[in-house]
């Protein structure tokens, strides 16, 4: 990883040092904003038509006979093609909780534990490739036909994923580019652990509900409970219910903890 360090191109590491620090400046209220902006410059930097992220956490006592090892993805983003996208991650969902599995998945976990960065080709062969149901039912009808995969290991239950796309009159991706999307995890790892805990990814009990995510959106600014009431068409007592399974959840004791834990004062173990 060194030597391909030493041979990054000056202008790239430029703009990877601009992304890192656009990132680390973003409110940690506009956390989602950040994270349009992250898969935009990605595409653009390494050159890709579409962008996604995926948060992961593994299950804590998985079963001996699954071959995902217990890992879930709990989190999905677009740039592009969000709703059915979307729509296809929920059926996945049931297929891998019905106890089937995908190659593409299961060739990806197969090198969690770590910060990386494959080519699709390094990750499987093209038959196996062509028999994942993501790239049949999801990938084929955007005529994608190469990825870019990178995943960054946050704890030892928990990974930040983001996957580059190029369509079939595309060049596939080359080392290069490779390295530079591991760079680019390298430098962002808090923002990474940020997108994660904003989706209730990061601790040991269950994610965020959306009314959840939209709660500790504005925890995180100035509003009062009753504000944020207010702002979300609800009644105080839910808003404060919700505050209080965000505290549960994320093992802080209230809103000052909250913002200790995105100070990275507080003790996740991330």
């Amino acid at each position: 990883m060194a030597s391909s360090m030493k041979r990054l191109k000056a202008a790239d590491m430029r703009l990877l040092t601009a992304l890192w620090q656009e990132l680390a400046d973003a409110p940690a209220a506009e956390c989602d904003a950040a994270l349009r902006h992250c898969l935009e410059q990605l595409c653009g930097l390494i050159g890709a038509c579409n962008a996604t992220w995926v948060g992961a956490r593994r299950q804590p006592a998985p079963e001996t006979d699954d071959p995902l090892r217990g890992w879930r993805i709990h989190g999905v983003e677009h740039l592009h093609h969000q709703e059915r996208r979307l729509a296809m991650a929920r059926e996945l969902a049931s297929h891998l909780d019905a106890g089937q599995t995908d190659p593409y998945l299961a060739a990806v976990i197969r090198h969690a534990g770590r910060t990386r960065s494959h080519l699709r080709t390094e990750l499987m062969n093209d038959k196996d490739w062509r028999s994942s149901w993501i790239v049949r039912e999801a990938l084929e009808d955007e005529r994608i036909d190469d990825r870019l995969e990178g995943g960054h290991a946050i704890s030892v239950g928990c990974e930040s994923h983001f996957a580059l796309d190029r369509r079939q009159d595309e060049r596939p991706f080359n080392d290069y580019e490779r390295d530079l999307l591991c760079f680019f995890l390298l430098g962002s790892r808090t923002f990474q652990r940020e997108l994660l805990l904003s989706r209730g990814l990061a601790s040991a009990f269950s994610p965020f509900s959306l009314r959840e995510c939209d709660v500790l959106k504005l925890l995180l600014t100035d509003a009062s409970e009753r504000e944020i009431a207010i702002h979300l068409g609800i009644g105080y007592r839910t808003a404060h219910q919700h505050a209080a399974s965000i505290y549960a959840k994320l093992g802080v004791r209230g809103r000052q903890g909250l913002m200790a834990l995105w100070l990275r004062g507080g003790k996740t173990g991330l």
